[in-house]
C-alpha cells in the first residue's frame, strides 16, 4: 500500500511524462491533477499531456512477479530528508513504501485510502 502515507493532495514538483504507449491492465495509484499546472503538462504548451487523468505511479502482477512504477523523481532533492523539497516526505514515503510492497513485505497493488489534506 504505497499510497498509505499519502495525503488526498499533495504539493510535489516534478517533471510530467506524458505516457506512450497508455499503461494498460494496471491498478493506478496516484496521479496528477493537471489542473495544477500553471502551464499544463509539459510547460510553455510543450505537450498536451493526458487530460483528467494522469497516472504517476501504478503497479502489477506481470509474468509471476510484481511490478510497481512511478514517473515522479527527477530532482535529486526529492530523494533527500530535509531538504525541503516540497512534497520530498510524502515522495519518499511512497517510495519506500512502493519497494517494501514489491518485495512482498507489505501488501501489493492495492489502493489505501488516504488521509485527508
Amino acid at each position: 500500500m504505497s499510497t498509505k502515507d499519502l495525503p488526498r493532495r499533495w504539493a510535489f514538483s516534478d517533471e510530467w511524462y506524458n505516457l506512450v504507449p497508455f499503461p494498460t491492465d494496471v491498478n493506478f495509484l496516484a496521479t496528477v491533477d493537471e489542473q495544477t499546472l500553471p502551464e499544463g503538462a509539459g510547460g510553455e504548451g510543450s505537450h498536451p499531456g493526458h487530460g483528467r487523468f494522469h497516472p504517476v505511479t501504478w503497479c502489477q502482477y506481470y509474468d509471476g512477479g510484481r511490478s510497481w512504477v512511478t514517473t515522479l523523481g527527477h530532482d535529486a532533492a526529492a530523494f533527500q530528508e530535509n531538504s525541503g523539497f516540497p512534497g520530498a516526505t510524502e515522495f519518499q514515503a511512497h517510495l519506500e513504501h512502493g519497494i517494501k510492497s514489491a518485495m512482498g513485505l507489505e501488501p501489493f497493488c492495492t489502493p489505501a485510502k488516504r488521509k485527508k489534506s
